[in-house]
């Protein structure tokens, strides 16, 4: 499965990233959570949300989607 991934925010910092795609096949937000860890271990020190096709997902819920954005926390007002 071919995953575009997009940082945003101080998630950018973290990754040296905007956007990558990988190739790898994740069951889960979580499989994917734990991979990006991995692979950005600067992540930790974030506080993030992961959508998918523009939906906040749960970690437990399936990874059925091919965008998959990271995004910081937001306020509003």
């Amino acid at each position: 499965m071919e995953i575009k991934l997009r940082y945003y925010g101080q998630l950018q910092e973290a990754t040296g990233k905007s956007e990558e795609i990988i190739s790898k096949h994740f069951s889960t937000i979580g499989q994917l959570n734990d991979y990006l860890m991995k692979s950005y271990p600067k992540l930790e020190n974030h506080n993030y949300k992961i959508a998918q096709n523009n939906i906040i997902e749960s970690y437990n819920n399936p990874l059925i989607g091919n965008r998959i954005d990271l995004l910081p926390p937001f306020s509003g007002g």
